[in-house]
């Protein structure tokens, strides 16, 4: 065997081979000692009056390792937490456990202890002092007022002298995952009742609950209960039956769903209701079973109802549904085809069941006066149209009419209408306003569209009383008609043909005010119609921004009806200005008057 190398001080520094028979001997150098995991305490982060939570870092150094908690109210320690693997690795890993079920006030030791094949390691020793008072106590009790959509959870806190919250836990499982609102339990030293009302809970599904009550000596959870919302009764309305003038009968079914239920109708002419029938009892059985009640009394009109179920479980409310107490229902139409002297009138009538006629009200107010002759209706439940034809009307005249229905339960009337007649002859002007002097044309057609018809037009002037001919004019083609007129103050007029007269039109007249600039800067005016003006007031108006006009100088006409104002009355510059005649001043009969614009510059 050959040397190769060799061994000093403790520490194999070359490899040793040797050769023997011909073969090569290789040697390895022995594998480096393990080192025990490292165990530091650190400080605790929650101690209450009955826990506290310690911590601690470990590092395991690379080997496998293991840690606990030595506690005790010495360092001779008592008991430890279990052991728990902290894995193999080579960095530092957080390490904690909480204990419970400490002496309240009390002081106690700790220490983290880690163990690997490597060795044992001791943490430091720790030190903390549980707190000197209780954490609250929390007690769960039933649930009350369970409904088909919420319920009432109960407890009762004991705040052991701190500053106390609650709030209640609730959930399908016992993870809970829903908590009620945090209120304040005070900080006495005597058990008080809570409760908490949940709502949106779902029927016929468990539900765990559970008092959570916390303090600055701790957190206590109460005893996990349950409760199970009991599905609400279930309530359907169904069709009125025998119905009458004054009544009908309610029916529905009601499923108690195995609650105590009760039962009744509310009715009315709205879904408002207003009135309900007696308070019925359905039993507490699982299925559903028809229920029914007569109501009467009733006005004839169109009733709503529903059928109300009730339990501890909740309250249901059947669907809406109307009857109608059997009064027929009347719609007046339009009116069609109207010519001078002839319309048709239309409408539909629902008899709701009854027996019943109908007729069609006419004339020119709304008081009617006149009717078609009464038809029957039937006895049908839906609406049917029905019309009637109108003859030997007036010509261009509007008329009122509705449609009516009776039956054994009294009349019922339909909403007024109106239609007018074609015009035997049409009226219209020119112009509305004329001033004192000037013509106006009136045009129209007769209703015949012939050529050659005699048309006559007659004039009420304003306060005369009565008609006049003024005028007449043959039609030409179409039936086209016009005639020229010149009114001398207010005047009403009519157009006449064989067929018939027209709607009159009124032209209302202006005075004739004249305005002229004279010598020594003056300016004269003149009010013209068919009577003297004199000693009536005119006015020197002065245009302003926005159409509006300034009255500068007011003067009274003499026996000619003329007056002269002052140009002086003007401010320096370029005015425009008028003379205006109020329509007080104007007198019965006419419109207020104005002349001419007339632009003026005084220097």
């Amino acid at each position: 065997m050959r040397r190769v190398g060799d061994i000093a001080r403790g520490r194999l520094t070359t490899a040793i081979t040797a050769m023997a028979a011909g073969s090569l001997l290789v040697f390895a150098a022995p594998a480096a000692a393990a080192t025990a995991p490292t165990a530091i305490t650190t400080t605790t982060t929650t101690v209450t009056s009955t826990s506290a939570a310690v911590t601690a870092i470990v590092n395991p150094n690379g080997t496998a390792t293991t840690a606990y908690f030595d506690l005790g109210t010495t360092t001779a320690y008592v008991s430890k937490s279990p052991s728990a693997s902290v894995g193999n690795g080579t960095a530092s890993v957080a390490f904690d456990y909480t204990f419970t079920g400490l002496t309240a006030g009390t002081t106690y030791h700790y220490r983290v202890v880690a163990s690997s094949t490597a060795g044992t390691t001791d943490g430091a020793d720790g030190i903390f002092t549980t707190s000197s008072s209780a954490a609250p106590a929390a007690t769960t009790s039933a649930a009350s007022s369970v409904g088909s959509t919420g319920v009432t959870l109960n407890g009762a806190v004991d705040p052991n002298g701190q500053a106390t919250t609650w709030y209640f836990e609730y959930g399908k499982t016992t993870t809970y995952g829903t908590k009620t609102a945090v209120q304040s339990a005070g900080n006495g030293t005597g058990s008080t009742n809570v409760s908490a009302v949940v709502s949106k809970i779902t029927t016929g599904q468990g539900y765990h609950f559970r008092l959570v009550a916390s303090s600055s000596a701790g957190t206590t959870q109460g005893a996990d209960m349950t409760f199970t919302p009991a599905a609400g009764p279930s309530a359907t309305t169904k069709a009125a039956t025998s119905v009458t003038s004054a009544g009908a009968k309610l029916n529905g079914s009601v499923n108690p769903n195995g609650q105590a239920t009760t039962w009744h109708f509310d009715y009315g002419t709205s879904t408002g209701y207003g009135s309900s029938t007696p308070v019925t009892n359905a039993g507490s059985g699982t299925s559903s079973a028809s229920v029914s009640t007569t109501v009467s009394g009733l006005a004839p009109g169109v009733y709503h109802y529903r059928l109300v179920a009730m339990s501890a479980s909740g309250t249901t409310q059947g669907s809406d549904l109307t009857f109608s107490s059997a009064a027929p229902v009347v719609q007046t139409g339009s009116a069609e085809a109207a010519s001078t002297s002839a319309v048709t009138l239309t409408g539909s009538v629902n008899p709701e069941g009854n027996t019943a006629n109908w007729y069609f009200e006419y004339g020119t107010t709304t008081a009617y006066g006149t009717k078609t002759p009464a038809k029957s209706a039937g006895s049908g439940i839906a609406p049917t149209g029905v019309s009637s034809a109108l003859t030997k009307l007036q010509s261009g005249t509007t008329y009122h009419y509705r449609l009516d229905a009776s039956s054994s339960s009294g009349p019922t009337y339909g909403g007024d209408v109106t239609f007018t007649t074609v015009a035997a002859i049409t009226l219209t002007t020119s112009t509305l306003q004329s001033i004192y002097g000037s013509s106006a044309t009136l045009s129209g057609t007769v209703s015949s569209r012939q050529p050659g018809v005699n048309v006559t037009v007659l004039a009420e002037q304003f306060g005369a009383g009565l008609y006049s001919t003024v005028g007449t004019a043959l039609t030409g083609t179409g039936g086209a008609w016009s005639l020229q007129v010149r009114p001398r103050r207010a005047t009403s007029y009519e157009a006449s043909a064989p067929d018939g007269t027209s709607q009159p039109v009124t032209i209302g007249v202006r005075p004739s005010i004249s305005l002229r600039k004279i010598t020594k800067a003056r300016f004269s005016t003149r009010v013209v119609a068919s009577s003297s003006f004199a000693g009536k007031s005119v006015q020197l108006q002065r245009a302003l921004p926005g159409g509006r006009w300034q009255t500068v100088a007011r003067s009274r006409l003499n026996h000619k009806s003329s007056a002269i104002f002052a140009a002086a009355k003007l401010p320096h510059g370029t005015s425009s200005i008028r003379i205006a005649m109020s329509v007080n001043q104007a007198g019965t009969g006419y419109l207020a008057g104005f002349s001419r614009t007339l632009n003026y510059k005084r220097a």
